[in-house]
């Protein structure tokens, strides 16, 4: 045998042969598809996750950059303010009817917001809505405590309809005060931005009312 037909037998013999067939090359693709996907889907939800936590942690977030220096919370002013310095005395009854003494209230103001701060919580009034808001300062001489419900003495009515009388639906009802003192309190009434001829009524449920026109500055 010459060289020439050894070395073609020996390359012949030796000659490269895949040893997958298309078909097993299919099989290894799809087992690696399945043992992959698990991996995919794990990688989309905790991407998913992440963004979700950084939309929650700004959402969560704003409130507290409107805090002041010292933490406590901050809320825009009012859009208008009317001064008031109304006072009002009212008796103070016992169950048999018996006065026993007399509380006064101080109507210090009136004013228009659109945030307040209800027992320690932010309130925000919707688009086309406004928050009236009273400012009330009771004094008892009596040398008991009392528990007064200050929403009982004001009402409020808007466009000429004196029909309608709006009672506060904001208030610390019972407010109580302390023997010989005074306690500042306030109330308010959700209202319409549109609503106009604010007026409010002043007095004792079952006895006469004092008018007072509000006229925004």
């Amino acid at each position: 045998m010459s060289l020439r037909d050894f070395r073609a037998r020996f390359f012949r013999n030796f000659r490269f042969r895949p040893s997958f067939s298309p078909g097993s090359i299919s099989r290894i693709k799809k087992y690696n598809f399945k043992k992959i996907l698990p991996v995919l889907i794990l990688g989309i939800a905790v991407i998913i996750a992440v963004f979700w936590v950084l939309g929650l942690l700004r959402r969560t977030g704003k409130p507290s950059s409107r805090l002041a220096a010292d933490g406590r919370a901050v809320v825009a002013g009012a859009k208008a303010t009317q001064s008031l310095n109304r006072e009002f005395s009212f008796p103070l009854k016992n169950s048999k009817g018996v006065t026993l003494d007399e509380i006064k209230f101080l109507l210090e103001s009136a004013q228009l917001r659109d945030e307040i701060i209800v027992k320690g919580n932010r309130a925000t009034a919707i688009q086309g809505r406004t928050f009236l808001i009273l400012t009330v300062k009771i004094t008892s001489s009596f040398t008991r405590s009392l528990e007064i419900n200050s929403k009982d003495y004001f009402r409020l009515t808007v466009n000429d309809n004196s029909i309608e009388r709006l009672a506060p639906e904001i208030h610390n009802d019972p407010v109580i005060v302390q023997p010989t003192s005074t306690k500042y309190t306030r109330l308010g009434f959700p209202i319409n931005d549109s609503d106009k001829n604010l007026k409010l009524l002043v007095g004792e449920i079952e006895g006469e009312k004092t008018t007072i026109d509000l006229n925004w500055q």
